[in-house]
């Protein structure tokens, strides 16, 4: 007989890593499936229809992130929303020196190229505006170009600082392929190309002649570190823990022999048994964490809790967008947490009479918690001095047990 909690929290630590924000419906609607029959429905589901309003420039600073925030939170945004949050934090541009018109186009960009080819992303993003901006691309001259983006596309966004490819002289040719573009903010901050500004003649970047922004491109995505890069980067957001080499040697063959297709690599690392059988369990991000809690008290939060916890989204700290998963678990961020609980659990719902735990559980997507967590609910429950405490408290101190705050 199958055990259904169990097959429930399988499914549920599956869903948590493939969806931003999995609710107790899509988790129970896969009772009768695999591991790799979930995986793959969720792989095969379309994307919901892009309805992003355009941001026009002067429009509200937080705008942007408010609707996305909006948009990650509504039940059908699935794999593809998690996707435009990952790449996001990977090729990173931010609010402060974009604006909200800007990063609305780029998010946009983010979502049309998400599970497309990596090569045809990279070259959009470079001419972006937002980036173009972020970066000080934007008016680059090639008699004294700006080295910044050159140097970030090599170390963090396409090869990574560790892959021994690139030199400084690397960095300093292709500057100058990249010169030439700017960000015309009277003409809706649409980027034009300056021919007086840009290269002429060819310059020897990566091995090989490059004039232009095609050239840089290409000389950066067929060296075979390309495909290795994107794959650690995806790897640690799917999987996490210490890499499985054959694991990441099969993924990042696949998405090479794919032309750099992305849907090809995250099939690849989706399907794998490192993945199916239980990732290692880390700290949800802030983000995470906030979504997780908007949908289990059932009402909308207001998004500056968030950006205390630093990070909001569209505003990265850096252009090496947000460090790695341990300071979601500092002693900091669990008193944050718990505040930011407290404060949002007040006008709950009121919970089962007979069952508030088991109710509240289920609200929270959490099938199985330890014998200490439940035992610590229960006795919570039973101390609560009428049901719309108890309904607040036990919220809040779901919210704040070590379950919910892993995945």
């Amino acid at each position: 007989m199958v055990d259904m909690s169990a097959a429930r929290a399988r499914n549920a630590r599956l869903l948590r890593r493939l969806v931003l924000v999995p609710t107790p419906e899509l988790v129970e609607s896969f009772d009768d499936a695999t591991p790799t029959e979930l995986v793959i429905a969720v792989l095969d589901e379309p994307p919901s229809p892009d309805n992003q309003p355009t941001f026009e420039e002067g429009t509200d600073h937080w705008a942007p992130t408010q609707w996305w925030l909006g948009r990650m939170a509504e039940p059908g945004a699935g794999l593809d929303e998690r996707l435009v949050w990952m790449w996001h934090g990977h090729l990173t541009s931010g609010l402060d020196k974009a604006g909200p018109a800007a990063m609305g186009r780029q998010l946009s960009l983010l979502r049309r190229h998400v599970r497309g080819n990596f090569r045809e992303l990279l070259r959009e993003i470079t001419l972006d505006p937002a980036m173009l901006l972020w970066l000080d691309g934007s008016g680059s001259d090639v008699s004294a170009p700006n080295e910044n983006y050159a140097r970030e596309v090599m170390e963090l966004f396409a090869l990574g600082r560790d892959s021994g490819v690139y030199t400084e002289d690397d960095i300093k040719r292709g500057a100058q392929a990249l010169a030439g573009y700017r960000v015309d903010r009277e003409a809706d901050g649409y980027v034009v190309f300056e021919p007086d500004r840009a290269l002429r003649g060819s310059v020897n970047f990566l091995g090989r002649p490059a004039q232009n922004v095609d050239d840089v491109i290409d000389s950066i995505c067929d060296r075979a570190e390309c495909a290795d890069h994107i794959t650690s980067m995806a790897y640690e957001h799917f999987i996490g823990g210490a890499v499985d080499d054959e694991v990441h040697r099969r993924a990042a063959s696949a998405m090479r022999s794919s032309e750099l297709n992305i849907d090809v690599l995250v099939r690849a690392l989706l399907t794998e048994p490192a993945f199916l059988e239980g990732a290692p369990l880390r700290p949800r991000s802030a983000i995470e964490w906030f979504l997780a809690l908007q949908q289990l008290v059932g009402e909308p939060i207001d998004m500056w809790p968030l950006e205390s916890m630093g990070q909001a989204p569209l505003n990265p700290p850096n252009v090496a967008g947000w460090p790695g998963t341990d300071r979601w678990a500092s002693a900091g961020m669990t008193l944050s947490k718990g505040q930011i609980a407290l404060n949002s659990t007040w006008d709950t719902e009121t919970l089962d009479e007979q069952d508030p735990v088991t109710d509240v559980l289920r609200r929270a997507v959490l099938y199985e918690v330890s014998v200490e967590t439940r035992t610590a609910l229960d006795d919570l429950a039973n101390a609560a001095p009428g049901r719309r405490e108890q309904a607040s408290l036990l919220h809040a101190a779901v919210a704040m047990c070590p379950e919910f705050s892993l995945i």
